[in-house]
């Protein structure tokens, strides 16, 4: 018997495979013990940045910013928009700052400035 289980819009998900056939159950979060130690969120922060020389027809430049700020401890969400040239990243100022941010994009070939916070 083996056990798969993956918690996917509030509910956790139980597949079960019996040797005479399988079956799933539906059961809410809140039914599954949680730890009793509350963990608090960061507050994130979302900064936009112009990057003019993000050119590339092929997607390597965005592949390139994306695996780069992904690297960086704290960046939880990032978004990158070739046709109007700007990345947007969410990330935990406690981890990461905007200075970090722009010299991580300038050390891989694509300096940047911040159009907003």
């Amino acid at each position: 018997m083996s056990t798969f289980s993956f918690s996917t819009k509030g509910l956790l998900i139980l597949s079960v495979a019996i040797s005479l056939g399988s079956s799933i159950a539906f059961f809410p979060v809140d039914a599954v013990a949680a730890p009793a130690v509350a963990t608090a969120h960061p507050a994130y922060t979302t900064t936009v940045f112009r990057v003019p020389a993000m050119t590339c027809a092929d997607k390597a430049c965005e592949t390139a910013i994306y695996i780069a700020i992904h690297r960086l401890k704290g960046v939880k969400n990032i978004h990158i928009n070739a046709m109007t040239k700007t990345v947007t990243v969410m990330y935990d100022p406690k981890s990461v700052n905007v200075p970090m941010l722009l010299h991580t994009l300038k050390n891989i070939g694509y300096p940047a400035s911040v159009v907003h916070d």
